[in-house]
């Protein structure tokens, strides 16, 4: 376990920074004792030529539990990267501070004027119970939490734009929706020294997403973190024909080569409503804020919903909330039911502004593409969709 901060001749705390030379450092280590500030336990000063310098228990204790995620060199970079940029920007900070009362160590304690945070810089994968475990024992304390997220390998930081990418179910869970970028994650890559931003997240099918990346410089950023700016009105016509590329590549692979055979839901739907797969319309599969909450292609849920409410001759604005949970419990599979039902009412209101008729034939009802652009911007990209 790679530790930054220690305890030196059990007097004062000592954290090694980049700026720290290696004389500096073996002065140290032949003239000081340093301690665990949690446990106590004697720590060794390590100075290597490969791994960043850091201190290491010379007998391991359960005191490393109170971290968030065993430290790696890439995770001890990034903590001294994030240490000197919040200092920069005028902040107190404390690299591992310990935290009796909930027994846990942020990376970084930051402290302006106003508030303290605790900045958990996180380069491994966990279990999601244990990131909401810490988030309870810091409100706990009354302490709002902030998480980075190293910048997956996967996100294309050399051509930032709008892109189609792949998140894990551990990177989705740190999505948070921002006034001006919508579902947005903010990461930091301490190889380039960038925070990157990848915004406006827009799911397609299963780990599939839409999104804009963006890079930004650690001189270049601020605390509170910059905000990315709306999209221009070519960068939404740019997702708009993005997605329908993806979403009609998608109809044409699942004709010749369906995972499901005949038991295949969507063809089976498209057969019984007498229309091709490609031929649907594009207001089914039509992109739905936190749609990776239901387990299926965007088209195939929403066909689903569309023949049910015409098999049983229901309109949209009669739609209740018990009829929405007996869909989604006997057609979906769903992550969360909460935001699964969130969903489907999303695409509800959608089908409502388009005075949609459900018991006229799928194939009958037109709407104009310059139309479903327009809805696009305002239930997608502005983010009135009302849950």
């Amino acid at each position: 376990m790679y530790i930054l901060t220690a305890c030196m001749n059990n007097d004062k705390m000592f954290t090694i920074t980049r700026n720290t030379t290696k004389d500096q450092l073996l002065l140290l280590r032949n003239t000081s004792k340093f301690t665990c500030p949690q446990c106590e336990a004697p720590l060794r000063l390590k100075i290597g030529k490969v791994v960043t310098p850091h201190f290491a228990h010379i007998v391991l204790t359960q005191c490393l539990t109170s971290f968030s995620e065993r430290e790696t060199p890439t995770h001890l970079i990034g903590k001294q990267h994030l240490a000197e940029f919040f200092t920069r920007v005028g902040c107190k900070v404390s690299v591992e501070a310990y935290l009796p009362k909930i027994s846990q160590r942020p990376d970084l304690l930051v402290r302006n004027k106003r508030n303290t945070f605790a900045i958990e810089f996180q380069c491994s994968v966990i279990p999601i119970d244990d990131i909401e475990k810490r988030n309870v024992g810091y409100l706990r304390i009354k302490i709002p939490s902030i998480w980075l997220l190293r910048t997956p390998p996967t996100i294309p930081m050399n051509a930032p734009g709008i892109s189609v990418i792949k998140l894990s179910k551990f990177i989705q869970a740190f999505m948070k929706n921002l006034p001006s970028s919508g579902n947005t994650i903010i990461t930091y890559d301490p190889t380039t020294a960038k925070f990157i931003y990848i915004s406006q997240l827009i799911h397609i099918s299963g780990t599939s997403f839409l999104a804009k990346i963006r890079a930004l410089s650690i001189e270049q950023q601020t605390f509170p973190f910059a905000q990315i700016k709306i999209l221009t009105k070519e960068e939404r016509e740019d997702y708009w024909n993005l997605f329908q590329y993806k979403r009609l590549k998608y109809l044409q692979n699942r004709i010749h080569s369906s995972p499901f055979g005949v038991k295949d839901r969507l063809l089976k739907l498209c057969y019984e409503n007498k229309i091709r797969p490609e031929d649907l319309p594009l207001h089914i599969g039509f992109p739905i804020q936190d749609s990776q909450v239901i387990q299926a292609h965007l088209v195939e849920w929403q066909l689903a919903l569309i023949s049910a409410l015409r098999k049983l001759h229901i309109q949209v604005n009669d739609i209740t909330e018990t009829w929405i949970e007996s869909f989604i419990l006997m057609q979906c599979k769903f992550t969360d039911l909460v935001k699964a039902k969130a969903v489907i009412k999303c695409y509800c209101h959608f089908l409502h502004m388009l005075d949609y008729n459900s018991v006229n034939p799928i194939n009958s009802i037109v709407v104009s593409e310059s139309k479903l652009l327009e809805l696009f911007e305002e239930v997608i990209v502005a983010n009135r969709c009302e849950n």
